[in-house]
This record gives structure tokens, sequence and C-alpha cells, in this order.
């Protein structure tokens, strides 16, 4: 629940407002006939988001601070990334790509790598499938940064974004921001892992390169988005990064494609962005639009 949905009700702005709005959509949403989160008392949800995992946003690790779901004035919310990063009260993290280009500058490539990966092999793990799984749930709905296929954008420049690669700059923001990869056969785990559970795990495709949302998951925040109106260079040319978004969703679906059939099994479905253009419009209204239109992000 954000602030601003306690503001259009006329009620107050504070944490308890923003806890009584997420139990009314909660109530809406698992059963639209009651009139209080005690009526749905015992009722199965049809499913789980694994936020902060893989794709992160900095009111995920905002400790006690943390008031927005849409962080506020370009600071950011993030004080933290467990188990290895603590104690950046003083100089918050804004998105994935802001962090992990700071923490390449100024602790360098290993560190970086071993503060993502800590994150990544403890924030979940085969314990919490399994209570996701005992509690009746049965479908996981699991977001992926774009850079889980990075080595889709070498016509961009081979050597950086090459099969194998740890860590790849957002090609638009190639000195701002910087993402670790994902790697495959990891991830192929964590689909086994959910078969074993017979879970069933909707592949969400969360953020593409140079943002195409504004807000913290987009993983350039709080620069401005430019998925919907950038060019890059690319083998001697210039393509769109929408283009370029293309080619993600290509080896993404290669990917699923290829999956053994254990792997397959585990799989509900994949999706494409979310979210797409989020605050396009309220941006536009300020006067920095950051699409070419409505209808380029609805075709």
């Amino acid at each position: 629940a954000s602030d601003d949905e306690c503001h259009l009700s006329g009620e107050s702005t504070d944490s308890s407002c923003a806890l009584d709005a997420l139990q009314r959509r909660v109530v809406a949403r698992a059963a639209p006939n009651a009139s209080s989160s005690l009526d749905v008392v015992g009722t199965v949800p049809p499913g789980v988001n694994l936020g902060g995992w893989l794709v992160l946003e900095d009111w995920f690790f905002s400790g006690t601070g943390g008031r927005h779901v849409v962080s506020q004035n370009n600071s950011g919310q993030g004080t933290c990334l467990p188990p290895l990063l603590w104690g950046m009260d003083t100089e918050p993290w804004s998105s994935e790509g802001l962090l992990t280009k700071h923490l390449l500058d100024s602790r360098g490539e290993a560190k970086v790598l071993e503060i993502l990966t800590a994150h990544r092999q403890t924030y979940i793990v085969d314990d919490d499938f399994e209570t996701i799984a005992s509690s009746g749930i049965r479908s996981v709905r699991l977001p992926l940064p774009w850079s889980t296929f990075a080595d889709a954008l070498s016509p961009i420049d081979a050597g950086v974004y090459k099969p194998g690669a740890e860590i790849v700059p957002d090609p638009f923001y190639r000195e701002q921001a910087s993402f670790v990869t994902v790697d495959h056969e990891w991830l192929a785990q964590i689909l086994r892992k959910a078969a074993h559970h017979k879970l069933k795990l909707v592949l969400d495709l969360h953020n593409m390169p140079g943002g195409s949302s504004d807000g913290t998951y987009n993983g350039i925040w709080p620069l401005t988005p430019k998925f919907w109106t950038a060019t890059v260079a690319a083998g001697g040319k210039g393509a769109m990064l929408a283009e370029v978004g293309h080619w993600i969703v290509e080896a993404f679906v290669k990917w699923v494609e290829g999956l053994g059939p254990v792997e397959l099994s585990a799989v509900e479905g994949i999706t494409l962005l979310n979210e797409p253009g989020h605050m396009a419009n309220v941006d536009k209204s300020k006067g920095n639009p950051f699409t070419m239109g409505e209808t380029q992000v609805m075709d």
C-alpha cells in the first residue's frame, strides 16, 4: 500500500494507514464478498511473489525508516543488503544498478559478486519453498532482471555481453549502472526445487535496459527511464533499446524452451515487463515524458 492510496482516501499517511489499505486489498482479492480480513482467515491465496530476491527494490531493504514504495525526491531508501552489506544509512541506495555500480567502484568486482551472491543464496532457500507448498499455495511469481539474459546484448558489445559474464553495465547508463547476471544453471536449480515441492513458477521478466518504468525496480532509478526512446550503438549502427528488449525476450523464450522436462514442469508461464511505462503519464504531466506515447507501450 502506498501513501498516495491513503492520501486519496482522505486518511492519514502513517504506517497504520498503509497497513490498513494493504489489508483491504488482500481482502478484496482473496474474497470479493468479504467485509473484513476476519472473513478470510484460513483462505489460502492463489499465489505469492518472491520480490526482493533477484530484482532489488530499495524499500525492501530500508529497515524501520522506509515509508514509500516509490522513493521520494530522488533519494533512495536502501540501507542494507543482507547478509553481508550493512550500514548504508547515511548514503542509502536507490536501485539495483546504481548500488552495484557504487559497490563495483568502491569495493571491486570480487566483493560485488560476494555480496550479491550471498544475498541470492540466502534470501530465499529450500525451506521457504517447503513453507509455501505446505501452506497450500501452488503458484509462485519469480521476478527476473533483464541481465539474466545479458548475452543477448552481444551485438552491442560482444566482449562485454558474453556468455559467462558475471557483471555487465546497463547499455545506456554504462557509467552509472551495472548488474550482476543470473547464472542459468542456478536458475534451473531453482526450478528443480520448485518441481520437488510441486510448485509452479511464473517467470516474470521484471525490467529492461535503460529502465522501462519509473521507480526503484527499474534498476536505474532515479535516472530517467530510456527504454522507450533511446538508441544505442550496435554492430556499427544504432538500435532502439525497445528493439534490444526483443532480443532479451527471444533469449528468454529460447532458454525456457530448452529446459529439461523436470524444470519445464515447474514453469507455469512467463510474463514480459512489470508495470510497463509505470508513472509515464505522471511524468508526462510534469513535462518529462519518457515514452513516445501510450500506444507505443500498449503495442
